[in-house]
């Protein structure tokens, strides 16, 4: 099967066309009563499939992480709190979960995540009382406890992916999200880049307002289109790669093309941090396939891995150059990407480094249990938006930068360990089916490289306490081979129709 057969098929158009329809919608219907109506039209659709085909909530979840970085494509207001579209899938999709967990009387988690999975719940609960206890904005321990609560799509990857049916279904959704995001990403590249401001001022209403991402000019007519689910271009990058130089039995010119693509679009980020994942995760692969392929594998497929760079450089070009309505300039790749990946002086980076002292010391005060969940650090940032905003260049937050220490100021060495062992486990199952399943390795090192690439940016850009970073989490454990039980044994024997089958996770066994 080639890679493209594995991410297509009904699912797939079904998805995208949904994705597709939901940003036509949602931009047509901005603050509007429609925007009430149509929200209401999904929650009830939603909340019929949860009766009638809730195997199929997993994955349009998942997509829609892909697709609207932070859920607020539809929204609706109530008690003073805006709620968006991903809560209420995610409210559904827990309801279902949890009432056929019950309904079957299993519990869907495997033996070997039990005890960690179990510790790091109570691990918040604790953290929320502490936050209440120490008299933190009850605001703040809401929306901070808000991201964790993305855990449950764990639950529900454990819950729902038990078959080939149900694997081939979560791919082809994540497919469709991917493509999506792709497609998004190079189409505002190139009408920020070409159309007048005014003609831009509802396009960027919408994605200030629904919070899909950031657009902020660079120099002469190149934008930085960053959305914060550009996040999943970094493990199709490393799945695609990987697929070349471990799966390909023969040359596929679809996964070039999508491996350039997907390449222009994460360039178009302008994203450090992603640079930095994909580019630390990549080196793990390669030293992967040099140990167990030899040199040869990665001289012989290097030429075609670095044609698709200079494409997506090309096009990227090409979409910025092309005379149509204005063009201003063309100096994206000297000036821009040289001082983007090498520059150490700007307001984020400023910001991030001022931050680093206050949160070292709140450490300090609390090492092991952390201070729990709402807590606050205060640092002077050099923003100038915030600046310009707040009139003031001090700044008390909740939320930082900074991931792993963010966790150590919440939950201590003790909430690090946990989640240090749960992640562990995860790399060390994937780490043996590529021993047991040499068919399919290709998925498992790209799925692992995705791990390592999720480690490293959760470093500089928090991921693990939003629904971006779990999603990818229970994106792995939803592929990552499991025993098959009774029920689902039938289903497996069938002919494949996907790229997985239910084997015995190295977790489960006793």
């Amino acid at each position: 099967m080639t890679f493209l057969k594995q991410y297509t098929g009904k699912t797939f158009w079904y998805v995208l066309g949904g994705l597709i329809a939901l940003d036509v919608v949602s931009f047509l219907t901005l603050h509007t009563t429609a925007e009430t109506v149509l929200f209401a039209f999904v929650t009830v659709a939603a909340i019929g499939l949860a009766f009638w085909r809730p195997e199929y909530l997993f994955p349009i979840a998942l997509a829609e992480i892909i697709a609207t970085s932070n859920g607020h494509s539809l929204g609706i207001e109530l008690l003073g709190a805006n709620i968006g579209i991903r809560i209420m899938l995610f409210a559904v999709l827990m309801f279902a979960t949890l009432w056929k967990i019950y309904r079957d009387r299993q519990n869907p988690i495997p033996n070997g995540y039990r005890l960690p999975s179990a510790l790091l719940i109570l691990l918040l609960v604790f953290s929320v009382l502490q936050g209440w206890l120490s008299d933190y904005s009850l605001r703040d321990v809401y929306l901070d406890a808000n991201g964790y609560l993305a855990i449950g799509y764990v639950l529900a990857a454990w819950t729902w992916t038990r078959t080939t049916v149900d694997r081939k279904r979560l791919l082809e959704a994540v497919g469709a999200g991917t493509l999506w995001i792709v497609s998004k990403t190079l189409l505002l590249f190139f009408a920020f880049g070409h159309l007048h401001p005014k003609t831009l001022d509802p396009l960027y209403l919408w994605i200030r307002d629904t919070r899909l991402g950031e657009i902020t000019l660079q120099r002469a007519n190149v934008y930085r289109i960053f959305l914060q689910s550009q996040w999943y271009l970094v493990p199709a990058l490393l799945a695609s790669a990987s697929y070349m130089l471990l799966g390909e039995k023969k040359r596929e010119s679809e996964v070039r093309i999508l491996h350039m693509l997907t390449f222009a679009a994460l360039i178009a980020s302008l994203s450090r941090t992603f640079w930095l994942a994909l580019a630390l995760a990549a080196i793990c692969i390669v030293v992967y396939v040099i140990w167990k392929r030899g040199i040869l594998r990665i001289l012989s497929r290097a030429g075609g891995l670095g044609l698709t760079k200079v494409a997506s450089i090309a096009l990227l070009w090409i979409l910025i150059a092309v005379p149509i309505f204005q063009t201003v300039g063309t100096d994206i790749f000297g000036g821009l990407l040289r001082d983007r990946a090498t520059g150490t002086s700007d307001a984020a980076l400023d910001s991030r480094a001022q931050l680093l002292h206050p949160m070292i010391e709140a450490i300090e005060q609390a090492p092991l249990a952390g201070h729990g969940l709402g807590k606050n650090v205060t640092y002077k940032t050099s923003d100038p938006r915030y600046i310009d905003t707040h009139d003031t260049n001090i700044v008390s937050t909740y939320a930082f930068e900074w991931g792993w220490l963010d966790i150590l100021v919440k939950f201590g060495l003790v909430g690090l360990f946990i989640i240090a062992v749960l992640l562990g486990l995860l790399g060390l199952d994937l780490w043996k089916a590529t021993k047991t399943d040499s068919t399919r390795t290709w998925l498992y090192i790209a799925l692992l490289g995705s791990l390592i690439a999720l480690i490293i940016a959760h470093a500089f850009s928090p991921y693990l306490n939003h629904p971006i970073g779990w999603g990818m989490v229970a994106l792995i454990v939803a592929l990552v081979p499991r025993r098959s039980s009774k029920a689902t044994a039938s289903i497996d024997k069938s002919p494949s129709v996907g790229v997985l089958k239910s084997q015995p996770s190295i977790a489960t066994r006793k």
